[in-house]
C-alpha cells in the first residue's frame, strides 16, 4: 500500500468514528470504556459525578402521583434516571419540563422515575405539576425518605446532595452517579453518557 492509500485509508478510518459519534444515543448502541472512564457530561455549573464504589440500587415501593403503590426498581435492559424534586425548589420548575421533553422523546429507551421527597398532600404536588404542564412524565412520591434521603438519617439508597438530582441507574441495577442541578439529558454530551451506561 502506498502513502495516498495509507492516508486514505486512515482518513475513511477517522470519518466513519467520528460519524458514529454524532449519532442519537440509541441509534447504534454505545460501548462501555475498558477502565471505566464514562463520557464527560456536565452543564455551566456542574458535572455528573461517578459514585465509587457503586452498589445496586433496591426496589423500593412509593406512591404514584394518583395515590397507588408503585416500584421505583432497576430495569433489566434499560438505564433509569431517578429524578429527585420537590416544589418548593425554584430550579426544578426548570428541571422537570427539560424532563419530560426528554421522556417524551426517548421514553421507550430510557426509563424515568421523578420522585417528589415533598411532604405536601398529594393533590398540591399534583397542582403543582400542572402548573408546569407535566403530564407524560412517571411520578411517584417519597415523603418519608424511603428512596432518597440526607446522608444524617442514612437509610435511603439514594443520598441528597441539594435538587433537582438525578441519579443514573445501570441496566445492570447499579448506582452509577448522579447530575446534580438542571440538566437537559438531550444534550450530545449526555446522550454519550447514556450510550455509555446503556452498554454496561
Amino acid at each position: 500500500m502506498d502513502n495516498n492509500s495509507a492516508r486514505l485509508s486512515r482518513r475513511a478510518a477517522l470519518a466513519v468514528v467520528v460519524g458514529s459519534a454524532a449519532l442519537p444515543i440509541f441509534g447504534a448502541r454505545g460501548r462501555a470504556y475498558g477502565d471505566d472512564r464514562p463520557p464527560v457530561f456536565q452543564t455551566a455549573k456542574r458535572q455528573f459525578t461517578v459514585v465509587r464504589p457503586s452498589k445496586r440500587l433496591p426496589p423500593v415501593t412509593l406512591t404514584d402521583i394518583n395515590g397507588r403503590p408503585a416500584q421505583v426498581a432497576p430495569v433489566p435492559g434499560k438505564v433509569l434516571l431517578v429524578n429527585i424534586w420537590a416544589s418548593w425548589c425554584d430550579a426544578c420548575r426548570v428541571d422537570l419540563p427539560l424532563l419530560e421533553r426528554f421522556h417524551k422523546t426517548t421514553g421507550h429507551q430510557v426509563e424515568i422515575a421523578a420522585v417528589s421527597i415533598d411532604t405536601d398532600e398529594r393533590q398540591r404536588v399534583k397542582a403543582y405539576l400542572e402548573k408546569l404542564s407535566i403530564r407524560a412524565l412517571p411520578v411517584y412520591l417519597d415523603p418519608d425518605g424511603r428512596l432518597a434521603g440526607n446522608a444524617a438519617k442514612g437509610t435511603a439508597p439514594l443520598l441528597i446532595y441539594g435538587m433537582p438530582l438525578t441519579y443514573l441507574i445501570t441496566p445492570s441495577g447499579r448506582i452509577a452517579g448522579y447530575m446534580a442541578g438542571v440538566a437537559d439529558w438531550l444534550a450530545p454530551d449526555a446522550q454519550k453518557l447514556l450510550a455509555y451506561y446503556a452498554a454496561t
